[in-house]
């Protein structure tokens, strides 16, 4: 079984842009998946887990806000800085420390919405940082594509909301 788990990473880890984005925004789904699971079964409602109050917004607001300036935004301050931060210290060692500090940034951002909200969304941080590190090991854009994988992960949110309106 590991060894299926470690094929499926180097494969990951070695898909074109635009594959690493839909493949790593799927990722962020389905990790979600055992949350809402645990959610539904300690009977936590919506409300209680939060999220954006979509009635504060037009649609195009919406867009802009969750689609295009948070992600680039969160890349930037939760993933960019931390991460380089804590290379520059840790000497590209430790890339779990690395992670779990950018995810639990990450976390803490969304706290504010809830404490619900906050766990819902420390494994999109633990992924996203992973995907800037990859990128930043291959020597390509790692903050354009981290920042592509939230926005669209953040757009299929927007499409539901919008949705259920």
């Amino acid at each position: 079984m590991m060894d299926l788990v470690n094929r499926g990473y180097i494969k990951w880890q070695g898909l074109s842009y635009f594959n690493f984005i839909l493949a790593t925004t799927l990722l962020i789904l389905i990790s979600l998946i055992p949350f809402a699971v645990l959610l539904e079964y300690l009977n936590i409602s919506d409300d209680e887990v939060g999220g954006i109050d979509s009635d504060n917004y037009t649609p195009i607001s919406l867009f802009l806000m969750a689609v295009v300036f948070a992600p680039i935004l969160e890349t930037l301050f939760l993933q960019a800085f931390p991460i380089k931060l804590l290379q520059g210290f840790l000497k590209r060692k430790y890339e779990i420390l690395v992670i779990l500090f950018s995810s639990v940034l990450f976390a803490l951002m969304h706290f504010g919405y809830s404490s619900w909200y906050s766990l819902l969304t420390f494994p999109t941080g633990i992924i996203l940082a992973k995907s800037y590190i990859i990128f930043q090991q291959r020597n390509e854009s790692s903050f354009w594509i981290t920042t592509s994988i939230h926005s669209l992960r953040n757009l299929i949110a927007v499409v539901f909301i919008l949705l259920e309106k």
